[in-house]
Formats: C-alpha cells, structure tokens, sequence
C-alpha cells in the first residue's frame, strides 16, 4: 500500500465523496488518480480529462444538457472506471466514455455519443488495483493504475512548454510510454522532456461525477 501523508491529502476529496455507495467486488473500480514523481512540478498533482486528453495542471471539462442544472452531477473532478482490462470515465451520459491510448501514446477519451478510437489504438491492458486496508484506523488505501500495452508500459507528462521557457512547463499532458511516441507528438516538441510517473489512485464511492466530459 502507498502510504504517503501529502498523496493521501490530495486524494482524500475524492475518497471521502458522498453519498456513500456499497462496494460491489463484481463491479469495475472507480478512483480518482494523481501523478508520483517525487521532486518534480508534477508530485501529488491531479490527473484531470479535458479535450479528450488528460492532463496535469488542467480543470476538469465537462457538460451537462439538465435544466435546471441542480439536476446535474457536480462535474468538478475526473473519476476513472477500470475492469476487465479496459477503462472508462465516470460519467452519465449514455453510451459511456471509453479511455483509449492513441498509436502515438496519446491517453485519450472518446467523445459523448460516439464510441470511434483511431486504428490502431488500445483500449484494453489498462490495469487498476487498490490493497484492502488492514490497518483498522480508518485510514484510505491507496492503489495504482497502470498500462501496459501497444510495445510499451507506464505514463508519461509531457510540458506544453521547455521547463525553463518563460511560459512555465505546465500543463502537462499525459502519456503512455510507448514505442510509437516521437517528438512531434509532444507539445514541447521534445519527447525527452516528459517525466515517467505512477498514477496514484483511490477509491471513488459517490454518485457518478458528471454527465459528460469535453
């Protein structure tokens, strides 16, 4: 078990949601993840999907077409749905949104309505797992999400800018670390600056988090 102070304050939000839902062992896990790299601009920070990418150091994007809006889930943070292999966002809409990672490393959402990846994409080899807590002190478990898959292992943060540019490097987006990736992929043009890290996660147990993500 990950048992680090500062990440279990960054992620007890989403831990402690409420209502508070059962756990149901048959059902996919549904977590809320950020980025371990210690020492570096991205440590404890939150993974968030927005444009159909994820990134750190960017909001969670997300619509609801409800009105009166009070109707709408909160839509203020990304949750994530893995089993089986595959993955997905925590969302209402139907037909769900899957999480896929592009040939190019690309980890990607598709859009509302639509289950279309681009050939070549893999949306299975997605793995998310959280310890039983034995402590009996109340404490979160924390867990990993991880991917293994198209050649390659792992996550990726790659700037939108050089880390000493003017600009500042954040945010970053993700990536998984596969063969395919080049520099043209990346937003800084350089696949060197990206940063590998782990994806820390905990348990989600509140009502879904929004209708839809953008």
């Amino acid at each position: 078990m990950i048992s680090s102070a500062s990440t279990l304050l960054a992620l007890l939000p989403l831990a402690l949601s409420t209502p508070i839902n059962p756990r149901n062992n048959n059902a996919p896990l549904r977590f809320g993840a950020i980025a371990a790299r210690s020492a570096s601009p991205i440590h404890l920070q939150t993974i968030n999907a927005n444009g159909q990418s994820f990134w750190i150091g960017k909001e969670t994007a997300t619509y609801c077409p409800l009105d009166p809006q009070s109707q709408c889930p909160p839509g203020n943070q990304t949750v994530f749905s893995a089993g089986n292999g595959g993955a997905s966002l925590d969302v209402v809409v139907p037909g769900g949104q899957s999480i896929y990672v592009a040939p190019n490393g690309k980890l990607s959402y598709t859009i509302a309505h639509s289950a279309s990846i681009p050939a070549g994409s893999a949306r299975e080899t997605f793995t998310a797992s959280i310890p039983a807590s034995n402590d009996g002190d109340g404490s979160v478990p924390l867990g990993s999400f991880t991917f293994e898959g198209l050649g390659g292992s792992g996550f990726l943060a790659c700037p939108s800018h050089k880390v000493d540019s003017e600009e500042g490097p954040f945010p970053y987006q993700v990536f998984a670390g596969v063969p395919g990736l080049k520099d043209e992929d990346v937003p800084s043009g350089c696949k060197s600056d990206c940063l590998g890290f782990s994806a820390v996660i905990a348990e989600y147990k509140g009502d879904a988090a929004a209708w839809q993500c953008t």
